[in-house]
């Protein structure tokens, strides 16, 4: 995947807004040096998006408060930085509209990264992990977005994919850490218990997503697309009602 070669330091502005129900989602604000080292961020602000309606719009007001708050204008920004999904169909289309319709207004780049990669660094930020961390999201049915990280080694050996029992069952090791968010398939669940998984609620944070920059992919703000691992609800009861949804050929 492409790199980002940008000046130090930057305004970045990151969106953690995929998934309402996940406690902590929020955005934020910081001055960030070394690609390679994000450590060295400096947070200016943040903001917490509070649980409400699903329909209510959080992000807008929260990113209008952050620019009030730190007295940053849109044009300042040097980069967005976006969790791109798995993540609730609404509110994780929303948070690429407004990551994209912000980069366009003040010519930053747009940095994308799964949210599954959020929800590990979130993790590995509040607590020790030894051996594997797995983040399982948008389960259904018998199967859920998975991804692992590597605690030994320091890499993904899933960076993320829809796994079925099977697979979840070869990629599930012994002493590995699971965070879901509540919806895990009882046969995946039932795996985890037979490895003896620790289970943890998952969490995400824009502290997570910035402590992700340096491994995000540049996108272009019209190329920027959230991750569904599967065909959205809303499209599938469009496509029974009508026998075709909008788009297809």
């Amino acid at each position: 995947m492409p790199r980002a070669d940008l000046p130090s330091p930057v305004l970045t502005l990151a969106i953690e807004a995929t998934n309402p129900n996940v406690p902590s989602p929020g955005v934020l604000l910081a001055r960030t040096g070394d690609r390679l080292s994000p450590g060295n961020a400096e947070i200016l602000a943040t903001i917490g998006l509070k649980q409400q309606d699903r329909h209510d719009d959080l992000l807008l007001p929260a990113i209008a408060e952050l620019f009030t708050h730190t007295g940053v204008q849109p044009a300042d920004l040097d980069e967005v930085l976006v969790s791109v999904g798995p993540g609730g169909f609404t509110a994780t289309r929303l948070a690429c509209t407004a990551a994209a319709v912000l980069a366009e207004l003040s010519d930053a780049k747009v940095l994308a990264v799964p949210t599954a990669h959020v929800a590990i660094e979130t993790v590995l930020q509040e607590r020790a992990c030894n051996n594997g961390l797995v983040v399982a999201m948008a389960g259904k049915q018998d199967s859920a977005y998975v991804a692992r990280f590597d605690l030994s080694r320091r890499e993904f050996s899933e960076r993320g994919d829809l796994l079925g029992p099977g697979e979840f069952d070869a990629l599930l090791l012994p002493g590995d850490v699971l965070a879901h968010e509540g919806h895990l398939p009882a046969a995946l669940l039932e795996i985890a218990a037979k490895r003896g998984s620790e289970c943890i609620p998952l969490r995400l944070t824009a502290e997570g997503l910035l402590a992700c920059r340096s491994a995000a992919e540049v996108v272009s703000p019209e190329a920027l697309r959230p991750i569904y691992p599967r065909e959205p609800d809303a499209v599938t009861q469009w496509r029974r009602r009508y026998g075709k949804a909008p788009g297809d050929s």
